[in-house]
């Protein structure tokens, strides 16, 4: 299995959200890449941090990713109206790797239809989208749900980041 973990990058990501875990799964011994629905192209955070996309979606496919990250901020309601984004979170978790969102990340797992019956949590703005397909929602730090991470707001991104860390460990 590969080392490999995307981590989704759209413009107005919250920063915090993205640079934490790309750099504790780089610590832990993961390869985190950057994807982004277009590349190479440089990105810009809420708060005026910058990344540059070297991957766009459609040039990776599920089968060589452990899992994905996706930061919340604005970004998710901007990857959700991207297909080859869909479809490459669709696919890496339906080869058995882990998707993991934080904050509004979950605008996006509901777009690509991976919720139904799964427990999640989430920015609580996002409760009622969560719920309507078809999710059990819970306000609590972290919830870890058949390979489906969520976690509310960035105050949780030490547990966020320990699911993580247990999903890539246990897809290895």
């Amino acid at each position: 299995m590969t080392s490999k973990i995307a981590v989704l990058v759209e413009n107005d990501f919250h920063d915090i959200e993205f640079w934490y875990p790309f750099y504790r799964l780089q610590e832990a011994g993961y390869e985190s890449i950057v994807v982004a629905p277009a590349a190479p192209t440089v990105y810009k955070g809420k708060y005026g941090t910058t990344v540059e996309a070297p991957y766009d979606a459609g040039g990776i496919t599920g089968e060589t990713l452990l899992g994905i990250v996706v930061p919340g901020g604005w970004a998710p309601d901007r990857l959700r109206m991207s297909p080859d984004i869909i479809g490459l979170v669709k696919r890496t978790y339906s080869s058995g790797g882990f998707v993991a969102g934080i904050c509004h990340a979950g605008s996006l797992l509901v777009s690509c239809g991976i919720l139904s019956g799964k427990k999640v949590t989430s920015y609580p703005s996002l409760k009622d989208d969560m719920i309507l397909a078809g999710a059990k929602w819970i306000d609590r730090e972290v919830i870890s749900d058949e390979r489906i991470i969520t976690s509310r707001r960035p105050s949780d991104l030490p547990s966020f980041c320990r699911e993580i860390l247990k999903a890539a460990s246990d897809g290895r």
